[in-house]
C-alpha cells in the first residue's frame, strides 16, 4: 500500500511540475506576444512622430523660404523716379452732385484711413496732407474724390487729415493746421506737410505734391481768378 501511495504522490507530483512549467511557459509566450504588440504600437507612434516632425520642418523651411523671398524682393525695391511715369497733365475735373463718401472709398481700394504707399517702389517723400474743415461737406467730398488719385499718380507715400473745427466760433484755420500737425506726428514721421484748403482741387499732377529746401505755394492759378 505504502508504494502504491508513493507512486500515486510521485505522479501528482510530476503533474503538478509540468502544469506549473506550462504556465510558465504560457505566460512568457503572452508576455513575448503583448511586447511585440507593443513594440510595434511604439515604432508606430515614432513614425507617426517623424511624420509630424518632418511636415513642421517642411513648413518651417518653406516659411523661412517665403521669407528669404519677400525680403529679397523688398531689399531689390528701388525708390521712385523723381517723376512719376503716370503723370497725365492737366485734367478737366467735373464734380457730381450725387457723390457721396463710399463712392470716394470704393474707388480708392487701396487707401486704408487716409493713407497710401505705392507697391511697386519706394517713395520719394511720406507727405502729410492737412485739410482744416467745417461746414464744407460737399467740398471735402471733390477734394477727397479727385486728391487721392491725383497723389497717387505722383507715386506718393502719403496721409490725408481733415481736422474739423466743431461749435459755431470763428473759424481757426491756423490753430487748426497746429493741431492737425501735432496728431500727423503721432502718426509717423512725415518729411513733408502740405496745408491744403478744402475749396481747392489741383488740376495738373505735374504740380508734385513734394517738398523743397524751402517753403513754397503749391497754387500758381485758380480757375475763379482766370489763373492769375
Amino acid at each position: 500500500l505504502s508504494l502504491y501511495v508513493f507512486h500515486v504522490f510521485y505522479k501528482f507530483k510530476v503533474l503538478v511540475i509540468v502544469t506549473l512549467c506550462l504556465m510558465v511557459l504560457w505566460a512568457m509566450f503572452g508576455y513575448f506576444v503583448d511586447s511585440r504588440q507593443e513594440m510595434s504600437k511604439a515604432k508606430s507612434m515614432v513614425e507617426d512622430f517623424r511624420k509630424v516632425t518632418n511636415q513642421e520642418d517642411s513648413q518651417k523651411e518653406e516659411k523661412i523660404e517665403s521669407v528669404v523671398k519677400v525680403a529679397t524682393v523688398k531689399s531689390f525695391q528701388g525708390h521712385c523716379p523723381a517723376l512719376s511715369p503716370y503723370l497725365r497733365g492737366a485734367s478737366k475735373l467735373t464734380f457730381k452732385a450725387s457723390l457721396t463718401l463710399e463712392e470716394v472709398q470704393k474707388e480708392n481700394p487701396q487707401v486704408a484711413k487716409g493713407r497710401y504707399h505705392p507697391t511697386e517702389c519706394l517713395a520719394l517723400q511720406r507727405v502729410a496732407i492737412l485739410i482744416p474743415h467745417r461746414n464744407r461737406e460737399k467740398h471735402l467730398l471733390y477734394l477727397l474724390e479727385h486728391l487721392h488719385p491725383f497723389l497717387q499718380r505722383q507715386q506718393l507715400d502719403y496721409g490725408i487729415y481733415v481736422i474739423h473745427q466743431a461749435g459755431s466760433t470763428k473759424f481757426n484755420r491756423a490753430k487748426l493746421l497746429n493741431v492737425g500737425y501735432l496728431e500727423a506726428l503721432k502718426e509717423a514721421n512725415w518729411d513733408c506737410f502740405i496745408f491744403h484748403d478744402v475749396d481747392l482741387v489741383p488740376e495738373n499732377d505735374f504740380n508734385i505734391y513734394m517738398c523743397d529746401r524751402q517753403p513754397k505755394h503749391l497754387v500758381v492759378g485758380r480757375n475763379n481768378t482766370g489763373y492769375r
